[in-house]
């Protein structure tokens, strides 16, 4: 199954039900259909199968066009983030050696004065200024069928430990993470959800999975509480998806009860875990479920999923369960293993790996690191984990993001989640810097939303930690430096702060 199949076996039982809705726009099943084909039959005019195509633009529907057309003709759609440098948008085109680069009138000028970094484009099509005439001018018939195993989507991780990478996901990939969902979230007929995050990340396949239900999709040009609000209302919106973070400042919205969220039904959320008060506020002010989804760019969508049972649960006192990020999904093989590879027991802390169909095919152009981030055929995920007794599954840290003081381990997400109860903090982030006597320190970025001091925080913080998990620094922030899914870019706050360690 290819991963433009989606939108034509939607197009076959609902042509009529919207598929797309953008402010003032409403695209069909049936018409999207007929732009996907449109749009995969215009590209191989100017590119071959196997090429790279870019696409450098905010929400719209025309990138639904390009999630299942470029695929569609056989080449890899690549997803370039807006909110980067445009000097850093071309380093990633060159890298990706794009030959195509689809570009909406806003950045046009800036990518035009940098077509020398970008030696591999041979077409640059504006979204704003011929791309309609060059898709309409193509046949509306089914393009030749690639294979399942190319390239479909080449994403760019967003770089939270790192310089970015091009994870390759297949037709395969996708399809395998889009059915995986389907068969886990509670998605009824006639389903409208409300997307909230840019479709150039990979979370965008979250809308995919909407799709294959033939649910109608909102997008917004980008997102506020009151825009939110809104449409939830005019688009009668059943479903959402939101990071923890949106749906506590949602909360706090001004005369937020005073709107109808009558259809609401269900928030889906990622990320990071949420904070049993924001939970519980929630169900109570907005009045529907929520569920939790885990998974990255290098599994093309979710592995693990926390269900609306489990945080009814949750609000009804089970607190520990948010903790966790949910049970392993049917189509994944997950292990949590120690150092030598060995399985640990339940209970036990230990790296996930993965391996499915869901798995990417590995890095663009770097073998070096495709090599090492397997190991017998395992994807090794980088994050360290323990597995209770009833299967949840809880993330104690990035490996990457755990902190060595004087020998000992800390992970940052326990001591996140300890502030994360203080009343006063909105919003916290833990990292380690140099210590000349410990090695690293543990410090802490922390937003407020009441006056608090350091002293404070740092004795709540020992009231429920170790000593040597207590954070020996605070650091009053106006708000958490986040790449466009929500999470943290702590590679940012250590670069930040370790200059005054």
């Amino acid at each position: 199954m290819l991963i433009s199949d989606i939108v034509e076996y939607a197009a076959r039982k609902h042509p009529d039900r919207a598929a797309v809705l953008f402010e003032d726009a409403s695209v069909t099943f049936a018409e999207l259909r007929d732009r996907v084909r449109r749009t995969a039959n215009a590209l191989l005019t100017l590119a071959e199968p196997g090429d790279r195509v870019a696409v450098l633009s905010g929400n719209r529907p025309e990138y639904f066009d390009l999630y299942y057309g470029v695929p569609g003709a056989g080449m890899a759609l690549t997803f370039l983030n807006h909110r980067l440098h445009p000097s850093e948008i071309a380093g990633l085109v060159d890298h990706a050696q794009a030959s195509v680069l689809v570009v909406s009138g806003e950045y046009a000028d800036a990518m035009d004065g940098l077509r020398d970094a970008m030696p591999t484009v041979k077409h640059v099509v504006n979204l704003d200024d011929g791309y309609a005439d060059l898709v309409a001018g193509a046949p509306a018939t089914e393009p030749p069928r690639p294979d399942a195993d190319s390239v479909a989507w080449l994403v760019y991780t967003s770089g939270t430990t790192g310089t970015p990478k091009g994870v390759m996901l297949s037709h395969r990939n996708l399809v395998t993470g889009v059915v995986s969902s389907v068969a886990h979230w509670e998605i009824p007929d006639a389903t409208r959800f409300l997307f909230c995050f840019p479709l150039c990340h990979v979370g965008g396949y979250t809308a995919v999975v909407f799709h294959m239900r033939a649910a109608t999709v909102g997008i917004v040009r980008s997102y506020d509480n009151g825009t939110f609000l809104r449409l939830v209302a005019d688009w009668k919106i059943t479903q959402t998806g939101l990071a923890p973070t949106m749906i506590a400042f949602l909360l706090s919205h001004p005369g937020i009860e005073d709107h109808d969220l009558g259809t609401l039904e269900a928030i889906g959320y990622g990320a990071s875990a949420i904070p049993a008060e924001v939970l519980r506020r929630g169900m109570d002010v907005l009045g529907c479920d929520f569920y939790q989804g885990m998974g990255m760019s290098e599994l093309g969508g979710n592995i693990l999923h926390f269900g609306t049972a489990e945080h009814r649960r949750a609000a009804a006192g089970e607190t520990h369960l948010l903790a966790a990020a949910g049970r392993v999904m049917d189509l994944a093989d997950v292990r949590i293993v120690d150092e030598e590879f060995h399985d640990v027991p339940d209970g036990e802390p230990g790296e996930m790996i993965v391996r499915c169909d869901q798995v990417m095919r590995g890095y663009w152009r770097e073998p070096e690191l495709t090599a090492a981030a397997f190991r017998d055929g395992w994807f090794r995920t980088g994050d360290v984990v323990r597995r209770d007794a009833e299967g949840m599954v809880y993330i104690v840290d990035r490996i990457k993001d755990m902190i060595i003081t004087g020998g000992e381990n800390v992970a940052s997400r326990e001591v996140e989640q300890v502030l994360y109860r203080h009343p006063a903090i909105a919003d916290a982030a833990v990292f380690g810097v140099p210590d000349a006597r410990w090695g690293e320190s543990v410090c802490a970025a922390v937003v407020t939303r009441e006056e608090v001091g350091a002293d404070a925080i740092v004795a709540f913080a020992r009231e429920h930690l170790g000593g040597y998990k207590v954070p020996r620094r605070i650091e009053f922030v106006p708000e958490l430096p986040r790449n466009v899914a929500g999470k943290v870019l702590k590679r940012d706050l250590r670069s930040r702060y370790k200059e005054d360690s």
